[in-house]
């Protein structure tokens, strides 16, 4: 909703969405000096100018957003996923139950618990996606998966059964197909989000059909009878895929990991995380509680404090302008102000960061016409 403000500008309290007033200090004419006053101003509303004076300066609104991640979880859902969590040596579940104590009901309540769960806490700053796979009744992907969006928590729900899909574990051939469908390209100007997957799986993987169509520590026979085979590849190269489309993988076991496993889903967060250099973290919970400390992790790590500028400042001269939030005028380059990232973002820092996350925060930036270029 906009609202005028005593000094004539425009503002929008509409959750997350931000709004950045932009004050452009320009002269209409070379013999006329600059004048910085609110007087003459150009004040755009929904497209639409009224001109007081072409000849003095002119105040352009600019729409600027908090940088919004999209979240894509991924999720293994063989009958494995069953076993006791932690397992403590227990063997592998063979068969998908609802087990209260299992894998799945873990993750289930990790992520949309109303009181613990990280959706129901984040969703209306993350838009996040959800992905099951396995193979039945279809491989990779059972049922029809969850783009990502914000506020779309019933739609999760939805799609986290009690018991999950079962039977095996086509990590690969999922991977691929997320990267492929749910990804959005990159755009010149970096608008778009951090676009982030986090895999959470407990089982070997291996791929659709006769004799790849299972896997994992949920049985060794395929859908057709046949010996199911272990396949590392696949994944890999869906990794690979998707981080050179600029997403960053997280990988998280919840197996009793050892060996070629582990070395294996440490190779995948490797190549999800090039930034860490070869040595990326791979999460490893121990139990329900670590598990959701974790996710909290990952997913609170994306949203920070980011916002999007509809126009391009120059960076040598950008602490000439004025950002305030709820009024409040901030420091540039002070701790618990804010800070210039590129031409077209900037970061709030410390306690306005906190203050940030609070819903209804309004936040305006101002800046003179010779530093700022809309558009």
């Amino acid at each position: 909703m906009l609202t005028k403000a005593h000094d004539g500008s425009v503002r929008r309290r509409a959750g997350w969405q931000l709004v950045c007033l932009f004050l452009a200090a320009c002269s209409g004419t070379e013999d006329k000096p600059k004048d910085n006053s609110l007087e003459g101003l150009i004040v755009s509303t929904a497209g639409r100018s009224s001109i007081k004076d072409p000849n003095r300066c002119v105040e352009g609104r600019a729409n600027a957003s908090r940088v919004t991640p999209r979240v894509i979880l991924v999720l293994d859902g063989s009958c494995s996923m069953s076993t006791a969590y932690p397992a403590n040596g227990q063997a592998s579940a063979s068969e998908c139950v609802d087990n209260p104590n299992g894998r799945w009901t873990a993750l289930r309540r990790a992520l949309v618990d109303p009181q613990a769960g990280v959706v129901p806490r984040l969703q209306h700053l993350v838009q996040f996606g959800v992905v099951v796979y396995g193979t039945q009744p279809m491989c990779p992907i059972p049922a029809e998966p969850v783009r990502p969006a914000l506020n779309n928590l019933a739609q999760i729900e939805g799609k986290l059964p009690a018991i999950q899909p079962g039977m095996y574990t086509p990590t690969g051939p999922a991977l691929d197909w997320v990267y492929e469908n749910l990804i959005e390209p990159e755009t010149p100007d970096g608008e778009n989000g951090p676009q982030i997957v986090i895999l959470a799986t407990d089982g070997e993987p291996n791929s659709c059909g006769g004799q790849t169509s299972g896997g994992g520590r949920g049985g060794n026979r395929g859908q057709q009878g046949q010996q199911v085979t272990t396949n590392y590849q696949p994944s890999i190269d869906a990794v690979k895929k998707g981080t050179a489309k600029g997403v960053t993988t997280y990988v998280i076991s919840l197996a009793d990991a050892s060996g070629t496993f582990h070395d294996h889903l440490q190779q995948l967060a490797n190549l999800g995380q090039p930034s860490a250099g070869g040595s990326a973290k791979l999460y490893e919970p121990g139990s329900p509680a670590e598990l959701s400390a974790d996710l909290e992790s990952l997913v609170g790590g994306a949203v920070g404090c980011d916002i999007v500028l509809d126009g391009r400042l120059e960076t040598k001269d950008a602490c000439k302008g004025r950002v305030t939030l709820n009024g409040t005028a901030l420091g540039c380059n002070e701790p618990d102000g804010w800070k210039l990232i590129d031409e077209r973002h900037i970061q709030l820092q410390g306690k306005a960061c906190k203050q940030l996350m609070e819903k209804n925060a309004l936040v305006e930036a101002r800046f003179p016409c010779d530093i700022f270029t809309p558009g």
